[in-house]
């Protein structure tokens, strides 16, 4: 049984979802608030970690923290770096020095989307913008400071308490006959909820090293926006299929995001499919 959880980045999707699937398997968490726990902060996370492994030293370090707003990066490298590589290697070498498994937590950016099919764990790595560069940089560090920790990649991930592509389309539907959506873009739809869910279920299991873990099933952007709409009771609203070169961005974004997931899966971990967990996300934001 997994012991107490403390979790890095506690007030972000990812953080929230873990305390609610926390909660809901009777897993007692500590989520300190940014303020109290910098993860760029030496002292900070020395302090934080220490304390927390001396209370329970069964524990789980859980690093959902990340800096992911993926235009900003492209201008303030230095920041996304600081969090997404420097904050990770903090975390990892606290953890490994107090004795606690670690979980950090990367993204498909860490892939060009070039591939035909999905990507599995062994697929080279070849970021296309500063945040996908930053996250890379942040797995390698943690494997360096921490060989047995457990590096967990996933995708396109939405949820409670936070900006996303469904509440995006939401937003933009409000009061709109059409919405204009990429369709050169794949990707596998992760429902936080169930991330967080899978996580734990690895933890379980005991998994170290890098997983992949997305929701079931892939989809373009425009078909999960169509989905969205339906769900939402708004099929009257029309979407716009185009092409990504109609929306010009800093950062490049792979085309392909597809994650394998059977790694996992042969741990008895699998993940919902894209469909069901868009049913089960959208009636809490209508």
């Amino acid at each position: 049984m997994t012991g107490p959880l403390l979790i890095a980045g506690a007030n972000g999707m990812l953080g929230h979802a873990l305390q609610i699937v926390g909660g809901q398997r009777g897993l007692s968490f500590f989520a300190p608030v940014e303020s109290e726990f910098d993860i760029t902060s030496v002292a900070d996370v020395a302090r934080v970690v220490r304390a927390f492994a001396e209370l329970h030293p069964d524990g789980v370090l859980i690093n959902a923290a990340a800096y992911t707003n993926v235009e900003r990066a492209e201008d303030d490298p230095e920041t996304a770096f600081a969090v997404n590589r420097t904050g990770a290697r903090l975390l990892a070498a606290a953890a490994a020095r107090a004795g606690l498994p670690f979980v950090h937590v990367s993204t498909d950016f860490v892939f060009d989307g070039t591939k035909d099919g999905a990507y599995t764990e062994d697929d080279a790595p070849n970021p296309l913008s500063v945040y996908g560069v930053s996250k890379l940089a942040g797995e390698r560090v943690v494997h360096s400071a921490n060989p047995t920790a457990l590096i967990v990649r996933t995708a396109w991930v939405f949820g409670p308490y936070g900006t996303n592509f469904p509440t995006k389309i939401l937003e933009r539907a409000t009061g709109s006959i059409a919405v204009t959506v990429v369709n050169d873009e794949v990707g596998s739809p992760t429902y936080t909820l169930d991330l967080a869910a899978g996580i734990l279920d690895l933890l379980e299991a005991r998994a170290r090293g890098v997983f992949h873990l997305a929701g079931s099933g892939s989809c373009t952007r425009d078909e999960m926006a169509r989905e969205i709409l339906r769900l939402a009771g708004l099929e009257r609203v029309k979407v716009i299929a185009v092409p990504s070169s109609t929306f010009p961005t800093k950062a490049a974004r792979p085309a392909n995001s597809v994650l394998d997931c059977s790694k996992a899966a042969a741990l008895g971990v699998t993940m919902p499919d894209w469909h069901d967990a868009l049913a089960r996300f959208v009636p809490t934001v209508r």
